[in-house]
């Protein structure tokens, strides 16, 4: 053969061998040290709540870990995937919606096609749409009941209100046949005229639920009468603080609201705007939640004389959450301080 043909051939050759290696997926797992960090390469075959499971090389046995041991992971995505990401990044929800669903139809890896779900639960919690945020998450954990995404379930924890239209949707989750879809309907049904006692009495039994992530949100949606009416006492707040303590991380931001509410409620404002910042500072994935959370953090700053400090936080919201309801509020705000 020719040596320039053997050379093309070697070239090419190169670069499949190393698209091919650029192409591998790869998990970084906390390793037995606490310092130390591994990577494996190789497919990811699927990602759940509870474990991961990785191919090696075609052909070889997966390898299985437990999902609390991942600290990344890297892998192809789709064009919508990757469009919508972006567009959500740029405040663009309505683009970034049809970039995901998009992606969602060009991925075919089902673990990939739970995590595009997943951020279109986020894109509708953005604009407020607890209908199409709570179709999508139910459909989420359809897929994996153990999902790692259970903290995006579109709980009202604010004084939001429901659509006529999403209220019918939840009528309908409300008699659900899983727990997840009861826990919805009762939430965004919670103070219906009609079906606000019944969606209570729903709460009531999903406080026992043998799933911890339902139990305790049901426990702490209950807290929404005393918290947002301004009837929480010394005792309960002590005793929800108790119990935040007691949630994982991922699970604390609602709990977190209505526990600041509380001490606002009781005058104690500079412990309900240290307990506000915690879901901006810490756990923003409810974005309309969070920037209710640093508006109310702001007024409490500002009933004990720190108008700088509440100031800035004004500025945070609309700089952070243009798109939110709190940032007209937060713009009056701060325009009226000046």
């Amino acid at each position: 053969m020719h040596v320039a043909a053997r050379n093309g051939l070697f070239l090419l050759w190169t670069l499949a061998v190393t698209a091919a290696a650029q192409a591998e997926d790869q998990v970084v797992l906390r390793s037995a040290s606490v310092a130390a960090r591994m990577t494996i390469s190789g497919t990811i075959e699927d990602y759940t709540g509870t474990e991961i499971t990785i191919r090696p090389a075609p052909g070889e046995a997966v390898r299985t870990f437990p999902a609390r041991d991942v600290l990344e992971f890297q892998t192809t995505q789709t064009k919508g995937h990757t469009l919508g990401i972006e567009r959500l990044e740029q405040g663009q929800v309505a683009e970034a919606i049809r970039e995901l669903e998009v992606g969602l139809k060009q991925e075919s890896r089902v673990w990939m096609r739970r995590e595009i779900v997943a951020l279109l639960v986020q894109a509708s919690l953005r604009r407020g749409d607890y209908a199409g945020a709570g179709t999508r998450f139910l459909a989420l954990v359809k897929s994996d009941a153990t999902t790692r995404h259970f903290r995006l379930i579109p709980l009202v924890w604010s004084p939001e209100p429901v659509s006529s239209a999403t209220a019918d949707e939840a009528r309908s989750w409300l008699v659900g046949a899983t727990e997840p879809a009861r826990l919805l309907g009762a939430s965004l049904l919670y103070t219906h005229p009609e079906l606000g006692r019944e969606a209570r009495s729903v709460l009531k039994k999903l406080a026992s639920s043998a799933d911890p992530r339902i139990q305790v949100l049901a426990q702490s949606q209950a807290w929404r009468d005393e918290a947002l009416g301004g009837a929480a006492g010394k005792l309960p707040t002590a005793q929800w603080q108790r119990r935040i303590d007691e949630i994982p991380e991922d699970l604390r931001a609602g709990p977190n609201y209505l526990l600041g509410r509380a001490y606002a409620a009781r005058h104690d404002y500079e412990l309900a705007a240290a307990t506000l910042l915690w879901l901006p500072l810490v756990d923003d994935h409810d974005p309309r939640l969070a920037a209710r959370a640093l508006l109310e953090a702001a007024m409490a700053l500002e009933k004990i004389g720190q108008r700088d400090e509440a100031r800035g936080l004004y500025q945070e919201v609309v700089r952070r959450f243009p798109d939110s309801p709190a940032a007209s509020e937060a713009t009056r705000g701060g325009e009226a301080r000046e």
